[in-house]
This record gives C-alpha cells, sequence and structure tokens, in this order.
C-alpha cells in the first residue's frame, strides 16, 4: 500500500499546477472527513469499557497509531519519542556493523541493548553511548545517562562476505551519467545508487528520517542528496544526514566486474 501511495504521489508531481491544487483540496477534505469520523469513533469506544480495552488494543498497532497520531488523537509519550530517536541512529549504527535496540526508559535513564560489533569492547560500548545519548535527548532532553540491560547479549561480529554469489548484477557502468540518482528495485532489494567524481556510491531506498524513498531527490552540485518528501539532506559521498545528528543512511556494498556494478544481495 505505501508503495502505491507513493507511485500516486509521483504521478501527481507531474500535473499542471492547477490540477495539483485540486488533488491537494481532495486530499485535504479527506483527511479533515477522515478526522472527524475517527474523532466520534473514539468518543464512542471510550464511552464503553469493552470499547476502552479493545481501543487500547487496537492503538499497539502500527497502522492505528501511525493513523491516530496524524490526526492529533494521541500524544506520543516519552517511550515513543525515545523508540523513534533510536530508529533514526540505527542506520549509522549498522553501518559499523552493529545494532541497538530499545530496552526501558526510567528515572531520567535510557536501558538499551547493544549487539554484533558494539558488544564485547567496553570502549566501543562508551563511545556509542554517548553518541545516543545526545540523540536521544534532542527528543527527551530530560535523560541523564544512557546505560547497558543487564541481559545485553555478546555478538561476534561476522565479517563481510566477498563471495559473488552474494551480489546481483545491477547497471552497465557504461550508462551511468554522472550526478544521476538511479534507483535498482529487484524483489526485496531497493537501493539508489550516484556515480559522482568517478566513484560509485550505493545505498538503502530510504530516508533515515521516517523511511520513506528518496530516488526521487536532488542532488546539488556540492554533493547533497535532498529527500523530496521532508528535505532532509544526505552527503551523497558518506551518507551522513545534515538536518539531524548521528544519522545515517544504510550503504550497500558494490563490485565493479566486467564492465557491470554488482550489489550485494541482503
Amino acid at each position: 500500500m505505501a508503495e502505491r501511495i507513493d507511485e500516486l504521489f509521483k504521478k501527481v508531481r507531474d500535473f499542471e499546477d492547477e490540477k495539483r491544487e485540486i488533488v491537494g483540496e481532495l486530499v485535504k477534505s479527506i483527511e479533515e472527513f477522515t478526522k472527524i469520523a475517527l474523532v466520534k469513533l473514539v468518543r464512542f469506544m471510550k464511552e464503553d469499557p469493552t470499547g476502552k480495552e479493545l481501543l487500547l488494543k487496537a492503538v499497539k498497532e502500527p497502522e492505528v497509531y501511525s493513523l491516530f497520531l496524524k490526526h492529533g488523537l494521541i500524544r506520543e509519550d516519552d517511550r515513543i519519542k525515545a523508540i523513534k530517536a533510536l530508529e533514526l541512529i540505527k542506520p549509522y549504527i549498522r553501518s559499523h556493523g552493529g545494532d541497538v535496540e530499545f530496552v526501558d526508559l526510567k528515572d531520567k535513564v535510557l536501558y538499551v541493548r547493544l549487539k554484533g560489533a558494539c558488544t564485547g569492547c567496553s570502549q566501543v560500548s562508551f563511545t556509542l553511548q554517548q553518541t545516543i545519548l545526545e540523540a536521544v535527548q534532542s527528543f527527551v532532553p530530560y535523560i541523564e545517562r544512557v546505560e547497558l540491560a543487564k541481559d545485553t547479549p555478546v555478538e561476534a561480529f561476522i565479517e563481510f562476505s566477498q563471495k559473488k554469489e552474494d551480489y546481483i548484477k545491477a547497471f552497465n557502468v557504461s550508462e551511468l551519467k554522472e550526478g544521476h540518482v538511479y534507483r535498482f528495485l529487484h524483489e526485496k532489494i531497493d537501493v539508489i545508487l550516484v556515480l559522482w567524481k568517478g566513484k560509485i556510491y550505493a545505498y538503502r531506498n530510504s530516508c533515515a528520517h521516517q523511511g520513506l524513498p528518496l530516488h526521487d531527490g536532488e542532488l546539488t552540485k556540492e554533493g547533497i542528496l535532498i529527500c523530496p518528501w521532508h528535505n532532509f539532506e544526505y552527503s551523497i559521498t558518506s551518507g551522513e544526514c545534515l538536518t539531524a545528528n548521528h544519522v545515517q543512511l544504510v550503504p550497500v556494498y558494490t563490485r565493479i566486474e566486467n564492465g557491470y556494478v554488482w550489489l550485494k544481495v541482503e
């Protein structure tokens, strides 16, 4: 469904100004009508104990939560804000061979679980905890420190495989134009690729902000990729986000062989 919505928005952007305005008014009217209906629905459900229970259960579903949040029917609590902050920083951590998971938020302390290359080294863990703290404090300012959950597992870092069967042929190098954003979509693989100053850069086609696709984004002459949805900016050479600290696009390993660009299959 999300992909279909993206396709429709892309078509709308190609409309003439007058038609785009009509579509915009239509979408706004539908959203206003939806909000009125949802407000009434929530009010009726709250009047009955069984309805309240069902409502609380429904809000736990991501799609329902997002819809209610969009229309201002619920407010984000601090736990949700902390989780969102961690989601933003996950691409940066994963690019270094690790991962982070929310465990709890209590008494101004955020408890997390580190995985992969982030575990087993106290210096790495400490540095990462400080990075996480800075990122989360932008959402929940009163958090004072980040601590590791006592049950944090220690996992061995799995070395990147160079086997050819782990890659899939994507583009003919001779057909790539400098500074153009290309999209490679194959089954579950969705990647953007750019030839920039003689080097090829590839990332997952997912903005670190809300996970929306980047392939229609603008690439400036300074090498900055701008998300077409909410204007988050990324350095095309490093994937680092210039809009929010400690956020990064997820890089995709590439290899060039026999005149073609090959992408690592995830």
